[in-house]
Formats: structure tokens, C-alpha cells, sequence
């Protein structure tokens, strides 16, 4: 009967400081943005946006828990909208860059490195047209971002 009202008890615990370390993150983090300008030389698809060459900015909204969007702008106008698959922490660097994968004649955007952040984002490529036989090499270009304000 003892444990059964100890165990009990740890549970609780465990769980009202998980609650609390979840609601603290969720808190420092609201509100982080990061945002930046880019040139393609071509078109690249990023997420289901379709981007052609030319001068883009986007904004990021940054949290350390949850989904991160990026809304994409080509001069005034709001293309859409880019949700990432997951983040992570990278080594400290002093570029920031889109990652791009070209492959059977097509440029997707895969991730998107913030310096300042310290992070990585990744990004979803879309599902493969037809049939795969066989894997063909990627070749993998970087595009410098420029931050908003710099």
C-alpha cells in the first residue's frame, strides 16, 4: 500500500516538472524571428512552393518546440507558406544558406542554415514523380541568405 502511495506520489511529481519545463520553453521561445533575402539563378521547388529565379525574402517564425513556418515574399507579394520537418542545433558558423539538392533535372530547397540561430531546419522534399529503379546522385549547391537589415 506504501509504494502504491509513493509511486504515486513520483509520478505526480515527474509530471508537474515536466508541465512546468514545457510551459518555460514554450514561453522563451514564442516570438523568435529570423528573416532573410535570397537569389536563385533557377527554379527550385521549397516544400509545395514552386519558386522561379529571381530575389526572395522570407520571414521565419522560430520556436525551439513545435512546427517552424517560413512565409516567402518575392518583392511585396506573399508566395506562401513553408512549414519545416525538424531542426537542429548546428555547429557554430559564420554563413548563412539555403541547402539545395538537384536531381533528374530539378532543384528542391532541403534545408536552410541560420548562423546567428545556430540551427539547422530541414525541409520535407516533395514525393517523387513515378517509378524510382535506381538512386541518381544529387548534386548539392549553396545559396548565400542575406539577414533582413544587414
Amino acid at each position: 500500500m506504501k509504494t502504491n502511495r509513493t509511486f504515486k506520489m513520483v509520478r505526480n511529481l515527474v509530471l508537474a516538472l515536466a508541465c512546468g519545463a514545457l510551459l518555460t520553453g514554450t514561453t522563451n521561445a514564442q516570438g523568435a524571428e529570423y528573416g532573410g533575402k535570397f537569389t536563385l539563378p533557377f527554379e527550385a521547388q521549397w516544400g509545395r512552393l514552386v519558386l522561379p529565379a529571381g530575389n526572395y525574402s522570407f520571414t521565419l517564425n522560430y520556436t525551439k518546440i513545435g512546427m517552424d513556418m517560413i512565409m516567402v515574399q518575392q518583392g511585396t507579394r506573399t508566395l506562401g507558406m513553408v512549414l519545416s520537418r525538424s531542426h537542429s542545433q548546428a555547429p557554430f558558423s559564420d554563413r548563412n544558406e539555403l541547402i539545395v539538392t538537384r536531381s533528374g533535372g530539378r532543384a528542391r530547397i532541403v534545408a536552410l542554415h541560420a548562423a546567428e540561430l545556430g540551427t539547422d531546419f530541414y525541409y520535407r522534399p516533395p514525393k517523387p514523380e513515378g517509378r524510382l529503379i535506381a538512386g541518381r546522385p544529387e548534386l548539392i549547391q549553396r545559396i548565400p541568405v542575406s539577414r533582413n537589415g544587414k
